[in-house]
């Protein structure tokens, strides 16, 4: 039986309440989160401290992504092809233009530039072509002087990821469990166009099937990101990319 295209398995009506719920209370989830956001705004206040802000987040789901920076743009835009899960963004979201459509297959943007575009949980999930298909749209929809940010919320140099990875292909090869290491991330924005210019950590103690706290988690991750060389154990890198700059020779 054919496998489901990732464009189509969030187009189910109750996939925006499923997804809500997850992420509202799986704990490792939530310090995720938490350390997403702080990235996130960390990079607003070094990369737009003098300049107007037009966001778009693609794949904007439920709009948490949105919510947290709608109040900090001067334009925001969201894009989705789930309509369950933009009803949820929607009641979420004040002044955020929200568009349901899918920008690899239709002009859904009609040909705008956005000087910060976020990209989050969408790359992972996607299969290989729907990855290459978006990151160019994207590429096509970013500014000159604009940056995308996407993460990676499997990466593969985790040891973690790398068990649970292993430990899926012995007892279910058939099934599905994506990972993308940060040579794969960085492939695919340089087929686009794009280059990485930096990669920030999160998430690095999440044995399988043991709780740990929320206080022990941030501790770990403040000390582990101050080393530069962990960066690429962690669970999920966030990567932020430009358009590639052309160096020319000496004629």
């Amino acid at each position: 039986m054919a496998k489901t295209s990732y464009r189509e398995s969030h187009k189910y009506a109750s996939k925006g309440a499923e997804y809500e719920d997850y992420y509202r209370t799986d704990a490792w989830e939530k310090f995720l989160w938490s350390r997403e956001q702080d990235i996130i705004l960390g990079i607003l206040d070094k990369y737009f401290t003098d300049s107007e802000i037009h966001l778009l987040d693609f794949a904007c789901g439920t709009g948490r992504i949105t919510a947290l920076l709608e109040d900090r743009v001067k334009t925001s835009t969201g894009v989705d092809v789930s309509g369950s899960m933009l009803k949820i963004a929607k009641r979420r979201l004040g002044r955020t233009e929200i568009i349901e459509g899918d920008i690899t297959t239709e002009n859904a943007l009609d040909g705008r530039k956005f000087n910060l575009i976020t990209a989050f949980r969408f790359f992972l999930n996607a299969e290989p072509e729907l990855r290459s298909a978006a990151m160019n749209a994207l590429a096509g929809l970013l500014a000159e002087d604009g940056i995308l940010v996407f993460n990676n919320h499997h990466n593969l140099g985790s040891p973690w990821i790398r068990l649970l990875h292993r430990r899926h292909l012995r007892k279910n090869p058939d099934g599905i469990f994506n990972v993308m290491s940060i040579e794969q991330m960085t492939e695919l924005v340089e087929g686009a166009g794009l280059e990485i210019i930096e990669i920030h950590p999160a998430g690095f103690f999440h044995p399988p099937k043991v709780p740990v706290s929320y206080r022990l988690n941030h501790a770990i991750d403040g000390a582990a990101r101050r080393i530069r060389f962990l960066s690429r154990f962690s669970e999920n890198p966030i990567a932020v990319c430009r358009p590639r700059r052309c160096v020319r020779g000496n004629s």
